[in-house]
Formats: C-alpha cells, structure tokens, sequence
C-alpha cells in the first residue's frame, strides 16, 4: 500500500493512531500500528467501519480481533510466507552479485596499479626494471582474465537463479488469486482488485461499477445432471463472461454459481450494456455433456449492476449489485437489474436462491 501524505501530515496520522492505540489498550507493535494509521488516514473505507462497528460494541480489542483485521484487509496469509521465502532467496542472490562485483573492482584497481607501473619503467627506460614491469602486467592481465572468466560465470548462474526466482514468485501469485476450476480470479483477488480500484477511483475521480451474477436454478442443474456437468456450466459462464469484457475489466468467481465483473472508468448506463451482452452471450450456449454428447439444454443468468460512491464501504456497493441481481431473478430471472430500480422495503427479505 502507498502512502502520499507529506512529512507533517504523515506524523500528525502517526500520533493519532499511538493514540487511539493507547487509549484501546492496544499494544504499539508493527502490524497494530499499520491497522490504525490506516484507520486515521480513511484511505479505507471498509477497514474504517469494521473498527467502528468494533468500537460501538463495547466488546474491546483483543489479540484475536486485531489479527483478524490485519488478515482481513493487509495480508496475503500463506502465500505471503511463500512470497516472503521467495524474497529472502532473491535478496541472497542479490547479495552474491555485490560481493562478486566488489572482487571484480580491487581486481581492477590491482591492475590499474601494475599498468601504472609499467608506465613508470617505460618512462625510467632502465632494462632490468621494465623486465619486472612486463613480468607483473603479465601476471596481473592472466589474474584478470581468470578472475573475470569466473565472475562471469557466476553472474550467469545468479542471473539463472534469479531469473527462476522471479517465475516462481509470478506462478505463486497467479496461483493464490485464481480460480482453481475456471481460470478467472477467485474471490481474494476480488477483494484486493476492488479495494485497489476503489481507491485509485477518488483521486482523479472516475466511475466504477460492478456486476453481480447468479446461474438460474443451478442447484437444479445440479441435481439432473450431477456435479462434473454442473462444473462444466461454470467454466462455460467465466469463458463467456471473459471473452465479454475489455482490457481492464475483472471478472471473478464470487462464490459457488456465483461471479461479479469490476468494471473500473465504466458508468453505470455502460455497466448495465455490458452486463445485457453478457446474458445474451451467455443465453445463447448451448450445455452438452461431452462424455455422452447429449444437448442439456440452456442456461440463463440473473445480473445486478451496482454503481460506486466516492468513499463509501465497498460491502455497500457489493450489497447493492447484489439485491439488484436478486430483483432481476424476483422480476422472472434471465434479466438485468440495476440499482437505480430497486425498491429496499423487503428485498434482502424475499431474495431467491438458484
């Protein structure tokens, strides 16, 4: 996370968060500190309120919540260690190189130094010194090309190792943000890439929306044609759904049949455009099972389109595109809602599920 706030502004945030930590009976260690100088900045949202909602309770902050926090909204968890081994290893090799590169340079200044000395017999023209002379450039020039021929071997092995270090820690990373069964983003990439577009989204100020989209009665789906046909529907909906979207846009896997799009610089009118095309998209599959080939037929999607307001919680915009995908399948499923149509007296109460 970076940070833009100028030496005072970032001192004043700095006493606030000592503060509220020393008031809360919070102990003033590394990660606590991270949590609540976030908190004062506001850059976040989300965090802000769960803090909030902590502090309203009255239960106070144990160990547990503020581990919990940290989890929640700064930590990879375990593929954060992974990335961290991976670091240690890459700071090793780095390490290698500056002390192969120093040797390098006293074996230059070593050589610098026989040259010179040459040049010094040259200009005494005595025979038996420039004798000497010639002798120690030869022996300092053979020490330079073995030494040299050694450095370059072993710059061409870091570089190897450095190299497979850094594929390793891309593969680790795609890895932990992805979808094992579709191959889109999963629901921590989600969560991060929000975040992330949420805030760049406030300064300059730009649209952002996102999508919520449910399978219509997947769990009967399911139960017809078992669950191997079932993960089929899925890697079918995120293939479609990814050819759909531009560049920037994010499509993820929520949550069981479930999947949202971030569309980041996107109004809501074009959110909605995007998300009828989708369904059309999706609409026009037709399911077969490729072990028999046997034509099971359609499967339809309800969509909701929720619009982000400037430094809001992102569970509010989630919320939203949420109810207004459960408006459309209330409304007779494979339909678009967006948020601007739904009527909040009830509906989280009466939402559908499949």
């Amino acid at each position: 996370m970076t940070y833009a706030e100028n030496h005072i502004q970032a001192a004043d945030t700095a006493q606030q968060a000592m503060s509220l930590m020393q008031a809360h009976g919070i102990p003033p260690h590394p990660q606590n500190f991270e949590i609540w100088f976030n908190y004062v900045s506001g850059r976040n949202p989300d965090l802000q309120k769960t803090i909030d909602d902590l502090i309203d309770s009255g239960d106070g902050f144990t160990g547990q919540h503020t581990d919990e926090l940290y989890a929640q909204f700064f930590s990879i968890m375990a593929e954060g260690i992974q990335v961290s081994e991976a670091a240690t290893l890459l700071d090793d090799q780095l390490q290698r190189l500056m002390v192969a590169l120093n040797e390098a340079d006293g074996n230059t200044q070593n050589f610098g130094t026989a040259l010179a000395e040459f040049t010094g017999a040259l200009q005494s023209g005595g025979e038996g010194d420039l004798r000497v002379a010639l002798a120690q450039v030869a022996n300092a020039t053979a020490e330079m090309r073995s030494r040299n021929s050694t450095l370059e071997n072993q710059l061409e092995d870091s570089v190897g190792e450095i190299r497979q270090l850094r594929d390793d820690l891309d593969t680790m990373r795609h890895e932990a943000f992805t979808d094992a069964l579709t191959g889109i983003a999963n629901r921590k990439m989600f969560d991060h890439e929000l975040m992330r577009l949420a805030t760049d989204s406030q300064e300059p100020p730009s649209d952002l929306c996102l999508l919520m989209l449910d399978i219509d009665h997947f769990k009967q789906f399911n139960d017809n044609f078992g669950h191997q046909v079932g993960d089929q529907v899925l890697k079918l909906l995120a293939a479609t759904v990814k050819e759909c979207v531009k560049g920037r846009d994010i499509p993820a896997r929520y949550g069981g049949e479930e999947f949202s799009v971030i569309l980041p610089e996107t109004d809501l009118q074009s959110a909605v455009t995007l998300a009828e095309q989708i369904r059309q998209a999706i609409g026009s599959k037709k399911v077969v099972n490729k072990q028999t080939n046997q034509d099971l037929g359609r499967i339809t999607v309800s969509i909701g389109a929720g619009h982000y307001v400037a430094g809001e919680p992102l569970r509010e915009l989630i919320r939203r595109a949420d109810e207004a995908m459960y408006l459309a399948k209330n409304s007779g499923r494979n339909r678009v809602a967006s948020e601007t149509s739904i009527n909040h007296t009830g509906l989280s109460d009466i939402a559908e599920t499949g």
